[in-house]
């Protein structure tokens, strides 16, 4: 949660949890951190939070967080079920367990997470999986990867419905151009959602957009909404030696209204992400009516169906041919919008947090 940001993860989680705490106010909560918590973060009155810092960023510290200094803190407070918001869970302790999966993408070496901790999940998450009476997933594409990794998980398994917020909805022309003016200087531009990170692909996406600048001749902008992880660095150097840098606009720390009306002035929206078991920039942008050009992947497929254009990952001329396609054909454009999602999204996450405490109650 303390990393759970509108434009790099959706804020889908915290979204969740908040929630079912609201929803629940006669049971308490206590949320255990291992650092500060972030001033963006407000939680109804029945959560309690404890800051608990880890000794140290190496795999034995995250193993010693885990199994020791987590259940020695939660003692005190006699939980009767234990919620893992990031697929681990204490195994030496006995408290009931569930799991809620955003993804599995650690399993490819392509999460958010730093890779000592990706290498400490791929080596014990058979076990946390064993281990966790229920296991609640946010796509179809994590609830089958699950059942790859293990068929006799399928019982344990409950998907919960997907929610956008009422925030993401299509633009008017005046409110359309005031955005833009806000984010591009007035021009049109390609919208990437997403920490600058490896594994959502951002260089091929420079590439892809110096190819299209080169054959159009356009003032079309790209605009990469999302924090600048320790990750990134290449991807920021390679920015300032990038010809068309002056094209490319960076924003971070956008709050959920700024990235929705960010989302609704879009051009269209690349979904770079190829392992991202929820791909919410797909969702939000079908609520904005704004096209989707995204890497073939199972996960986007799953969310976009015949409403997006997809692209080979390993072709960034075929990115840029999609992006140039896009830009001249305004029927195709048309088109793309009137089909319907695959996917039929809330308008908020209430179900889901209402599904969710039903699994932990089960």
């Amino acid at each position: 949660m303390r990393k759970d940001m509108p434009a790099d993860t959706g804020q889908v989680v915290t979204d969740i949890i908040i929630a079912m705490c609201r929803q629940q106010p006669g049971h308490q909560f206590v949320f255990f951190f291992d650092g500060e918590v972030p001033a963006r973060l407000t939680f109804p009155s029945n959560v309690t939070t404890v800051v608990l810092p880890p000794k140290g960023n190496k795999a034995w510290h995250l193993y010693w967080w885990l199994e020791w200094q987590l259940p020695r803190a939660m003692k005190p407070f006699r939980p009767d079920v234990y919620l893992g918001l990031d697929g681990m869970l204490p195994l030496r302790s006995k408290i009931p367990a569930v799991l809620l999966i955003r993804d599995l993408s650690f399993l490819k070496d392509a999460g958010l997470q730093p890779y000592r901790q990706q290498q400490f999940m791929k080596k014990h998450i058979a076990r946390y999986l064993v281990r966790a009476q229920r296991i609640a997933v946010l796509s179809g594409t994590a609830a089958d990867e699950l059942q790859r990794l293990s068929p006799a998980l399928e019982s344990k398994v409950a998907q919960l419905e997907t929610g956008v917020s009422r925030l993401y909805q299509p633009l008017e022309w005046e409110a359309r151009e005031a955005a833009k003016k806000e984010f591009s200087g007035g021009v049109e531009y390609f919208l990437v959602t997403g920490s600058v990170h490896p594994r959502n692909n951002i260089i091929p996406v420079f590439k892809a957009f110096s190819a299209l600048k080169k054959r159009q001749r356009t003032n079309l902008k790209l605009v990469i909404a999302g924090q600048a992880a320790t990750a990134g660095a290449e991807i920021q150097a390679a920015l300032q030696s990038f010809k068309f840098r002056q094209d490319v606009v960076m924003l971070e720390n956008l709050d959920e209204a700024a990235l929705a009306r960010l989302t609704g002035a879009a051009y269209a929206v690349i979904y770079p992400a190829r392992f991202d078991g929820l791909p919410y920039p797909v969702y939000t942008a079908q609520r904005c009516k704004v096209p989707v050009i995204a890497l073939e992947g199972v996960a986007a497929r799953e969310a976009g169906g015949d409403t997006a254009l997809y692209t080979d990952p390993a072709n960034v001329d075929d990115l840029a041919e999609k992006m140039s396609l896009l830009y001249k054909d305004e029927q195709l454009r048309s088109r793309l919008l009137a089909m319907d999602s695959p996917v039929k999204t809330r308008d908020s996450w209430e179900q889901a947090a209402e599904r969710l405490w039903s699994v932990l109650v089960s």
